[in-house]
Protein backbone atom coordinates (compact mmCIF):
# COMPACT_ATOMS: atom_id res chain seq x y z
CA UNK A 1 0.00 0.00 0.00
CA UNK A 2 2.51 2.49 0.89
CA UNK A 3 4.16 1.61 -2.39
CA UNK A 4 1.52 2.45 -4.10
CA UNK A 5 0.98 5.52 -2.59
CA UNK A 6 4.63 7.07 -3.18
CA UNK A 7 4.59 5.70 -7.06
CA UNK A 8 7.26 5.31 -9.07
CA UNK A 9 10.74 7.29 -8.82
CA UNK A 10 10.30 11.28 -10.75
CA UNK A 11 12.78 9.79 -12.74
CA UNK A 12 11.61 6.62 -14.38
CA UNK A 13 8.05 8.38 -14.69
CA UNK A 14 9.28 11.05 -16.73
CA UNK A 15 11.02 8.44 -19.01
CA UNK A 16 7.66 6.45 -19.42
CA UNK A 17 5.57 9.80 -19.89
CA UNK A 18 8.10 10.48 -22.75
CA UNK A 19 7.85 6.85 -24.25
CA UNK A 20 4.22 6.97 -24.19
CA UNK A 21 2.35 9.08 -27.28
CA UNK A 22 0.55 11.77 -26.50
CA UNK A 23 -2.89 10.65 -27.37
CA UNK A 24 -2.69 7.65 -25.03
CA UNK A 25 -0.16 8.79 -22.55
CA UNK A 26 -3.10 10.63 -19.99
CA UNK A 27 -5.07 6.97 -19.58
CA UNK A 28 -1.95 4.56 -19.88
CA UNK A 29 -0.04 6.52 -16.94
CA UNK A 30 -2.71 6.73 -15.07
CA UNK A 31 -3.47 2.70 -15.51
CA UNK A 32 0.07 2.70 -14.97
CA UNK A 33 0.15 4.50 -11.64
CA UNK A 34 -2.60 2.07 -10.10
CA UNK A 35 -0.62 -1.05 -10.65
CA UNK A 36 2.85 0.14 -9.34
CA UNK A 37 4.59 -2.12 -6.65
CA UNK A 38 7.82 -1.66 -7.50
CA UNK A 39 10.29 0.47 -10.31
CA UNK A 40 11.14 -2.85 -11.81
CA UNK A 41 7.46 -4.03 -12.10
CA UNK A 42 6.61 -0.22 -13.15
CA UNK A 43 9.24 -0.56 -16.07
CA UNK A 44 8.48 -4.18 -17.05
CA UNK A 45 4.64 -3.31 -17.53
CA UNK A 46 5.53 -0.17 -19.57
CA UNK A 47 7.88 -1.73 -21.51
CA UNK A 48 5.35 -4.35 -22.39
CA UNK A 49 2.74 -1.49 -22.99
CA UNK A 50 4.22 0.86 -24.94
CA UNK A 51 5.59 -0.53 -28.25
CA UNK A 52 1.74 -1.79 -28.87
CA UNK A 53 0.86 1.82 -28.29
CA UNK A 54 3.09 2.84 -30.30
CA UNK A 55 1.91 0.82 -33.09
CA UNK A 56 -1.94 1.79 -32.45
CA UNK A 57 -0.94 5.17 -32.76
CA UNK A 58 0.90 4.76 -35.75
CA UNK A 59 -1.86 3.16 -37.30
CA UNK A 60 -4.37 5.15 -36.28
CA UNK A 61 -2.28 8.53 -37.91
CA UNK A 62 -1.19 6.79 -40.62
CA UNK A 63 -1.55 9.51 -43.74
CA UNK A 64 -0.61 6.72 -46.62
CA UNK A 65 -0.62 9.64 -49.50
CA UNK A 66 1.52 11.51 -47.78
CA UNK A 67 3.81 9.23 -46.75
CA UNK A 68 4.36 7.85 -50.12
CA UNK A 69 4.77 11.16 -51.42
CA UNK A 70 7.29 12.25 -48.66
CA UNK A 71 9.21 8.52 -49.34
CA UNK A 72 9.27 9.59 -53.12
CA UNK A 73 10.94 13.14 -52.58
CA UNK A 74 13.22 11.23 -50.61
CA UNK A 75 14.12 8.28 -52.75
CA UNK A 76 14.81 11.21 -55.75
CA UNK A 77 16.68 13.69 -53.56
CA UNK A 78 18.48 11.08 -50.85
CA UNK A 79 18.41 8.11 -52.87
CA UNK A 80 17.09 4.41 -51.21
CA UNK A 81 19.31 3.84 -48.07
CA UNK A 82 18.38 7.09 -47.06
CA UNK A 83 14.67 6.33 -47.42
CA UNK A 84 14.98 3.59 -46.04
CA UNK A 85 16.03 4.91 -42.70
CA UNK A 86 13.71 7.86 -42.36
CA UNK A 87 10.74 5.89 -43.50
CA UNK A 88 10.37 4.99 -39.97
CA UNK A 89 11.59 8.03 -38.17
CA UNK A 90 8.07 9.17 -40.49
CA UNK A 91 5.97 6.84 -38.60
CA UNK A 92 7.47 7.56 -35.11
CA UNK A 93 6.67 10.97 -35.53
CA UNK A 94 3.50 10.53 -36.88
CA UNK A 95 2.62 8.34 -34.00
CA UNK A 96 3.66 11.21 -31.17
CA UNK A 97 1.74 13.73 -32.83
CA UNK A 98 0.42 16.29 -29.85
CA UNK A 99 -2.46 16.38 -29.17
CA UNK A 100 -2.73 20.53 -29.01
CA UNK A 101 -1.21 23.20 -31.06
CA UNK A 102 2.30 23.53 -30.15
CA UNK A 103 3.35 25.60 -27.31
CA UNK A 104 4.64 29.12 -28.67
CA UNK A 105 7.81 28.81 -26.84
CA UNK A 106 8.63 25.07 -28.38
CA UNK A 107 7.74 26.39 -31.36
CA UNK A 108 9.74 29.30 -31.32
CA UNK A 109 12.86 27.41 -29.96
CA UNK A 110 12.64 25.07 -33.10
CA UNK A 111 12.96 27.93 -35.70
CA UNK A 112 15.78 29.42 -33.73
CA UNK A 113 17.54 26.00 -33.36
CA UNK A 114 17.35 25.29 -37.35
CA UNK A 115 18.54 28.38 -38.04
CA UNK A 116 21.39 28.03 -35.83
CA UNK A 117 21.98 24.82 -37.45
CA UNK A 118 22.06 26.17 -40.49
CA UNK A 119 24.89 28.87 -39.07
CA UNK A 120 26.85 26.24 -37.54
CA UNK A 121 27.00 24.32 -40.76
CA UNK A 122 28.14 27.03 -42.65
CA UNK A 123 30.85 27.88 -39.72
CA UNK A 124 31.89 24.25 -39.96
CA UNK A 125 32.05 24.63 -43.74
CA UNK A 126 34.09 28.30 -43.24
CA UNK A 127 36.25 26.41 -40.89
CA UNK A 128 37.60 23.33 -42.99
CA UNK A 129 40.86 23.42 -45.28
CA UNK A 130 41.04 25.20 -48.45
CA UNK A 131 41.90 21.77 -49.54
CA UNK A 132 38.25 20.53 -48.44
CA UNK A 133 36.39 20.04 -51.77
CA UNK A 134 33.15 22.60 -51.09
CA UNK A 135 35.41 25.46 -50.47
CA UNK A 136 37.65 24.74 -53.66
CA UNK A 137 37.79 28.24 -55.23
CA UNK A 138 35.50 30.42 -53.22
CA UNK A 139 37.54 33.05 -51.11
CA UNK A 140 37.33 33.72 -47.61
CA UNK A 141 35.22 36.78 -47.73
CA UNK A 142 32.30 34.74 -49.74
CA UNK A 143 32.00 32.08 -46.81
CA UNK A 144 31.74 34.76 -44.29
CA UNK A 145 28.97 36.83 -46.31
CA UNK A 146 27.03 33.44 -46.68
CA UNK A 147 27.07 33.01 -42.59
CA UNK A 148 26.26 36.30 -41.99
CA UNK A 149 23.13 35.92 -44.27
CA UNK A 150 22.55 32.99 -42.33
CA UNK A 151 21.97 35.17 -39.18
CA UNK A 152 18.56 36.12 -40.84
CA UNK A 153 17.09 32.86 -41.09
CA UNK A 154 16.35 33.22 -37.02
CA UNK A 155 14.12 36.06 -37.42
CA UNK A 156 12.42 35.54 -40.70
CA UNK A 157 11.45 31.36 -39.76
CA UNK A 158 10.62 32.82 -35.43
CA UNK A 159 8.63 35.56 -37.78
CA UNK A 160 6.58 33.41 -39.71
CA UNK A 161 6.27 30.86 -36.81
CA UNK A 162 4.68 33.67 -34.85
CA UNK A 163 2.31 34.51 -37.74
CA UNK A 164 1.27 30.89 -37.37
CA UNK A 165 0.14 31.20 -33.98
CA UNK A 166 -1.16 34.49 -34.28
CA UNK A 167 -3.96 32.97 -37.15
CA UNK A 168 -4.10 29.77 -34.82
CA UNK A 169 -5.47 31.60 -31.68
CA UNK A 170 -7.76 34.01 -34.28
CA UNK A 171 -9.41 30.72 -35.86
CA UNK A 172 -12.90 29.89 -34.32
CA UNK A 173 -13.09 27.40 -31.78
CA UNK A 174 -15.38 24.57 -31.78
CA UNK A 175 -16.90 22.80 -28.49
CA UNK A 176 -16.55 25.53 -26.37
CA UNK A 177 -20.29 25.20 -24.74
CA UNK A 178 -23.10 22.77 -25.28
CA UNK A 179 -24.78 23.00 -28.14
CA UNK A 180 -28.63 21.78 -29.67
CA UNK A 181 -28.50 19.13 -32.73
CA UNK A 182 -29.59 21.93 -35.51
CA UNK A 183 -26.95 24.38 -34.17
CA UNK A 184 -24.78 21.71 -34.52
CA UNK A 185 -26.13 20.54 -37.43
CA UNK A 186 -26.02 24.33 -38.57
CA UNK A 187 -22.15 24.27 -37.76
CA UNK A 188 -21.36 20.55 -39.69
CA UNK A 189 -23.42 22.42 -42.83
CA UNK A 190 -21.07 25.83 -42.76
CA UNK A 191 -18.16 23.32 -42.30
CA UNK A 192 -18.95 21.30 -45.43
CA UNK A 193 -19.88 24.49 -47.40
CA UNK A 194 -16.16 25.68 -46.37
CA UNK A 195 -15.22 22.39 -47.32
CA UNK A 196 -16.66 22.51 -50.49
CA UNK A 197 -15.95 25.86 -52.01
CA UNK A 198 -11.91 25.34 -50.82
CA UNK A 199 -11.86 21.86 -52.56
CA UNK A 200 -13.40 22.99 -55.48
CA UNK A 201 -11.00 26.38 -55.75
CA UNK A 202 -7.79 23.93 -54.95
CA UNK A 203 -9.04 21.55 -57.36
CA UNK A 204 -9.11 23.71 -60.54
CA UNK A 205 -5.96 25.34 -59.26
CA UNK A 206 -4.35 21.93 -59.24
CA UNK A 207 -5.81 20.91 -63.02
CA UNK A 208 -4.24 24.15 -63.82
CA UNK A 209 -0.95 23.33 -62.35
CA UNK A 210 -0.76 19.74 -63.98
CA UNK A 211 -1.69 22.03 -67.28
CA UNK A 212 0.98 23.80 -66.86
CA UNK A 213 3.69 21.21 -65.25
CA UNK A 214 2.95 19.27 -68.99
CA UNK A 215 4.56 22.50 -71.06
CA UNK A 216 7.27 22.61 -68.57
CA UNK A 217 8.31 19.27 -68.73
CA UNK A 218 7.57 18.31 -65.15
CA UNK A 219 8.23 14.52 -63.99
CA UNK A 220 4.99 12.50 -65.50
CA UNK A 221 4.14 10.97 -61.88
CA UNK A 222 4.08 14.46 -60.55
CA UNK A 223 1.67 15.79 -63.15
CA UNK A 224 -0.49 12.64 -62.85
CA UNK A 225 -0.83 12.92 -58.69
CA UNK A 226 -1.81 16.63 -59.40
CA UNK A 227 -4.55 15.54 -61.71
CA UNK A 228 -5.72 12.52 -59.28
CA UNK A 229 -5.69 14.89 -56.44
CA UNK A 230 -7.98 17.17 -57.67
CA UNK A 231 -10.39 14.33 -58.63
CA UNK A 232 -10.13 13.25 -55.11
CA UNK A 233 -10.67 17.04 -54.14
CA UNK A 234 -14.17 16.35 -56.41
CA UNK A 235 -15.10 13.54 -54.43
CA UNK A 236 -14.70 14.96 -51.33
CA UNK A 237 -16.34 17.91 -51.98
CA UNK A 238 -19.69 15.75 -51.82
CA UNK A 239 -21.65 17.17 -49.25
CA UNK A 240 -22.81 13.94 -46.52
CA UNK A 241 -24.92 16.21 -44.24
CA UNK A 242 -27.99 13.95 -42.43
CA UNK A 243 -29.92 15.88 -39.87
CA UNK A 244 -31.47 12.36 -39.29
CA UNK A 245 -29.06 10.98 -37.52
CA UNK A 246 -29.21 11.86 -33.90
CA UNK A 247 -26.77 14.19 -31.95
CA UNK A 248 -23.88 11.99 -30.46
CA UNK A 249 -23.79 10.62 -34.31
CA UNK A 250 -23.95 14.02 -35.96
CA UNK A 251 -20.74 14.74 -33.48
CA UNK A 252 -19.07 11.57 -34.89
CA UNK A 253 -19.60 12.20 -38.49
CA UNK A 254 -18.58 16.26 -37.77
CA UNK A 255 -14.82 14.46 -35.78
CA UNK A 256 -13.98 11.94 -38.62
CA UNK A 257 -14.65 14.54 -41.65
CA UNK A 258 -12.37 17.01 -39.44
CA UNK A 259 -9.90 14.56 -39.68
CA UNK A 260 -10.16 13.29 -43.14
CA UNK A 261 -9.82 16.97 -44.38
CA UNK A 262 -6.71 17.60 -42.19
CA UNK A 263 -5.41 14.63 -43.48
CA UNK A 264 -5.70 15.86 -47.15
CA UNK A 265 -4.26 19.13 -46.28
CA UNK A 266 -1.35 17.29 -45.01
CA UNK A 267 -0.43 15.49 -48.00
CA UNK A 268 -1.64 18.94 -49.96
CA UNK A 269 0.82 20.76 -48.52
CA UNK A 270 3.80 18.62 -49.58
CA UNK A 271 2.06 18.29 -52.76
CA UNK A 272 2.17 21.82 -53.88
CA UNK A 273 6.24 21.96 -52.60
CA UNK A 274 6.71 18.68 -54.53
CA UNK A 275 7.32 21.09 -57.54
CA UNK A 276 9.93 23.59 -56.00
CA UNK A 277 12.23 20.56 -54.46
CA UNK A 278 12.14 18.64 -57.05
CA UNK A 279 13.50 21.24 -59.05
CA UNK A 280 15.72 22.14 -56.79
CA UNK A 281 17.25 18.55 -56.92
CA UNK A 282 17.31 18.52 -60.73
CA UNK A 283 19.66 22.06 -60.33
CA UNK A 284 22.40 19.86 -58.21
CA UNK A 285 22.18 17.14 -60.26
CA UNK A 286 22.45 19.35 -63.65
CA UNK A 287 25.93 21.23 -61.88
CA UNK A 288 26.89 17.98 -61.40
CA UNK A 289 26.56 18.01 -57.50
CA UNK A 290 24.59 14.80 -56.91
CA UNK A 291 26.70 12.13 -56.30
CA UNK A 292 29.60 13.96 -56.58
CA UNK A 293 29.87 15.40 -53.00
CA UNK A 294 29.87 18.58 -54.37
CA UNK A 295 33.26 18.68 -56.43
CA UNK A 296 32.23 19.04 -59.63
CA UNK A 297 29.69 22.07 -59.66
CA UNK A 298 29.40 25.32 -58.17
CA UNK A 299 29.79 25.23 -54.50
CA UNK A 300 28.27 28.66 -53.29
CA UNK A 301 25.10 27.55 -55.35
CA UNK A 302 24.66 24.51 -54.36
CA UNK A 303 24.69 25.29 -50.62
CA UNK A 304 22.16 28.19 -50.59
CA UNK A 305 20.01 25.14 -52.70
CA UNK A 306 20.18 22.97 -49.92
CA UNK A 307 19.65 25.66 -47.57
CA UNK A 308 16.28 26.59 -49.16
CA UNK A 309 15.27 23.01 -49.86
CA UNK A 310 15.22 22.92 -45.77
CA UNK A 311 13.60 25.97 -45.28
CA UNK A 312 10.99 24.38 -47.44
CA UNK A 313 10.40 21.61 -45.42
CA UNK A 314 10.70 23.41 -42.23
CA UNK A 315 7.67 25.27 -43.46
CA UNK A 316 5.72 22.69 -44.27
CA UNK A 317 6.03 21.04 -41.70
CA UNK A 318 5.63 24.11 -39.52
CA UNK A 319 2.42 24.52 -41.57
CA UNK A 320 1.13 20.48 -40.11
CA UNK A 321 2.12 21.00 -36.87
CA UNK A 322 0.13 24.08 -36.64
CA UNK A 323 -2.79 23.33 -38.43
CA UNK A 324 -3.16 19.52 -37.64
CA UNK A 325 -2.50 20.70 -33.15
CA UNK A 326 -5.65 22.78 -33.77
CA UNK A 327 -7.81 20.44 -35.87
CA UNK A 328 -7.57 18.04 -32.83
CA UNK A 329 -8.28 20.53 -30.37
CA UNK A 330 -11.82 21.13 -32.17
CA UNK A 331 -11.72 17.30 -32.41
CA UNK A 332 -11.29 17.18 -28.53
CA UNK A 333 -13.50 19.80 -28.03
CA UNK A 334 -16.42 18.32 -30.19
CA UNK A 335 -15.65 14.93 -28.10
CA UNK A 336 -16.49 17.03 -24.39
CA UNK A 337 -19.57 18.58 -26.06
CA UNK A 338 -23.18 17.21 -25.06
CA UNK A 339 -26.52 18.42 -26.85
CA UNK A 340 -27.71 21.26 -24.43
CA UNK A 341 -30.75 20.70 -22.15
CA UNK A 342 -29.29 17.02 -21.60
CA UNK A 343 -28.44 15.93 -18.51
CA UNK A 344 -24.45 15.27 -18.31
CA UNK A 345 -24.57 11.34 -16.88
CA UNK A 346 -20.62 10.92 -17.37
Amino acid sequence: MEAALTGPPEWLERIVLAAIPPQAREGVAGDLWETYQNPWQYAVEAFDTVPFLVWSQMRRNLNLPALMLQGALIFICLGGPVTLLLMPLLLLRDAYQPVTRPCPRHAIRQAILLSAGAMVLLFAIMSARSTFSVRAGVDSFTWLSLFLAALFLSPFLCLFRAGLIMRGDRAPQLGLRDLSKDALAQAYENFQQRVFCRNLLEGMALVFAAASGFFLDWNTLLVASFILTALCLMLESVPRLSRACDFTALRSRYQRDLARQEQLRRFLRWLWFAPVLLALHARLAGDGLVGSGLTQGRPVSALLDCVAAAILCFLVAALNRENGGQVREQIGALDRMREAGTPDLG
